[in-house]
């Protein structure tokens, strides 16, 4: 498929299904900006632009480890997902046992505390913790939220698991209670709810992706009984909803953007507080058949991605297309506002190649959607 890509952003094409076992051609988008640098200042797109995520990136071992960035291709999401994956950084640089952290969208936002590390210790008939260890910089995520598998009786063979989140920390059973000293606490806290009790149900704290497995995400997935396995596999069950597909919680989800909205990063940077506004969320897009329109439109960006360490924003967008029959009958598409040459080659039959820089780059052969 020949691929004008006026923006320079990343971008491919995959097969979906929907539930009515209709395949799709789905082409994703992926758009990467630095956070600007002084106040007032818009993100501008970097020249190295981030790679569409082909699989789930973890934290550690597959299937004991929390999701650092889940797959850029989901079929389709009906909300807008916000993530986050980084670091909190105490005020002026000055050690502090715990610290507020936050990220505004508009008029979205979450936040909640970051403490440094700490530990269970029991004390007879109590279990107490540790003062948290003062830091400068203290990295969080679901593997150092709330949760995790109680693995202190080595001879257990269904260790107890916190379901929310089975790869966090400072979950326990009572009956290992005496174990307990030494384990360690999570990193992070809802505010106003401190964990004082391995035994509570807390609610994880973190801004990455959740886990496929968890009981509100699963549940979307449908539901894989015998019915389904006589009549309706190997598509999808009836009861299969979409909003499967959104990799974070109904907490960090908002309408697709329309328009540029506010952003502030609260204690996520060195400098402790930054403002910006999101680069323009709206992005032409046109799919053709050899001469025939298949799809023409404005898409807005299902998923948001801020990575504070790196100082990067990346903006998703995707389209579903019904095929006809085969993903190879897809034979352009045209990402940002077409040239008007492209327009005049379209409407007389004419093939059109761009040669012409754009935002400093070196020409692009459509064919290749490389420098020529």
């Amino acid at each position: 498929m020949r691929v004008f890509n006026r923006p320079g952003f990343v971008h491919q094409h995959t097969v979906g299904m929907d539930v009515a076992g209709r395949e799709h051609f789905v082409f994703v988008i992926k758009g990467t900006f630095a956070f600007p640098d002084r106040a007032g200042a818009a993100p501008q797109p970097v020249a190295d632009q981030s790679p569409l995520v082909y699989a789930d990136e973890l934290t550690g071992e597959p299937g004991f480890s929390a999701t650092r960035w889940e797959t850029d291709f989901a079929f389709r999401k009906p909300k807008c997902d916000i993530v986050l994956q980084g670091a909190a950084y105490s005020p002026g640089g000055r050690r502090v046992p715990r610290v507020q952290v936050g990220l505004r969208v508009g008029s979205w936002q979450k936040q909640f505390h970051v403490t440094g590390h700490r530990e269970w210790r029991v004390m007879g008939p109590q279990v107490m913790t540790t003062d948290p260890y003062p830091f400068t910089r203290q990295p969080f995520g679901y593997e150092t939220a709330f949760g995790g598998i109680d693995r202190l009786n080595p001879d257990d063979p269904k260790p107890p698991a916190y379901m929310d989140n089975p790869h966090g920390r400072g979950f326990a059973s009572f009956r290992n209670q005496s174990k307990l000293s030494g384990q360690p606490l999570p990193n992070t806290e809802e505010v106003g709810v401190p964990v004082t009790s391995p035994y509570g149900d807390y609610r994880p704290m973190a801004l990455g992706p959740v886990w496929r497995g968890r009981p509100d995400r699963l549940r979307l997935g449908g539901t894989y009984d015998q019915h389904w396995q006589d009549n309706v596999f190997p598509f999808l069950p009836e009861d299969f909803d979409e909003r499967h597909y959104q990799q974070v919680g109904p907490d960090q989800q908002i309408d697709k953007p329309q328009r540029s909205l506010e952003v502030v990063i609260l204690n996520l940077t060195p400098s402790g507080r930054e403002a910006f506004r999101l680069p323009d969320p709206s992005l032409p897009l046109r799919l053709y058949r050899d001469w025939d329109c298949a799809f023409e439109g404005v898409l807005h960006p299902d998923t948001l991605l801020f990575d504070t360490e790196a100082r990067r924003l990346s903006l998703v967008w995707r389209v579903q297309v019904p095929m006809k029959r085969l993903v190879t009958e897809f034979t352009e598409a045209w990402i940002g506002r077409p040239r008007p040459g492209q327009l005049r080659a379209k409407r007389t039959g004419k093939a059109y190649r761009d040669l012409t820089a754009d935002r400093g780059r070196r020409p692009v052969d459509a064919d290749t959607d490389t420098p020529a």
